[in-house]
């Protein structure tokens, strides 16, 4: 008699921690959806960039997004989106966003978007590959409009703007300035 008791109470306790992640791992989490664009009028008002470019691939080795109100000056309220290292060709984007990742957040506002850049490799028709460096190799952007609130439940769509300037990427001069922005959609 004894036994099943406890083998009951096991019962419901095993039910209730399990029920209880699954809660709070889909509910009482919000979840953003990070998606990247590299829109034709971004570069100086070109609707595309220069002919003889046909693809700009840009390695992020992460992207992360910041907690607002919990410190930014070291790994302090960072949160990754993107791990593992991942490649774009920024011609593929130019007219639609591409789903770089989609992540569990905390109940918090957030409020930037920090990236690393380790590889920017732009192919030309005239002379194949020319490599490039991104100055400082890691960037922060700031959500417009001050940010977005993570709540038990919400979907926020995040959406990261990044373009190059035809006359950098022509100067071959080896290094990219990449101009961001990122914008709740």
């Amino acid at each position: 008699m004894a036994k099943g008791k406890i083998a009951t109470v096991l019962v419901i306790l095993i039910v209730g921690v399990i029920a209880g992640y699954f809660f709070y791992h889909d509910y009482a989490q919000g979840s953003v959806t990070l998606s990247i664009t590299d829109p034709p009028g971004g570069n100086g008002g070109n609707p595309h960039y220069n002919s003889t470019i046909l693809h700009i691939y840009i390695t992020f080795v992460g992207i992360e997004i910041h907690q607002a109100g919990i410190g930014s000056t070291n790994d302090t309220g960072w949160h990754s989106i993107v791990g593992p290292p991942t490649m774009v060709d920024m011609l593929t984007i130019l007219n639609n966003s591409r789903t770089l990742a989609s992540t569990n957040l905390a109940t918090g506002s957030y409020d930037q978007l920090r990236f690393t850049v380790s590889t920017a490799v732009v192919d030309f028709s005239t002379v194949g590959n020319v490599t490039y460096t991104v100055p400082s190799g890691s960037l922060k952007v700031s959500i417009v409009g001050g940010g977005f609130q993570s709540s038990p439940g919400t979907q926020t769509r995040l959406l990261l703007t990044v373009s190059f300037n035809d006359a950098e990427i022509l100067a071959m001069n080896g290094h990219l300035t990449p101009q961001a922005t990122a914008t709740v959609s």
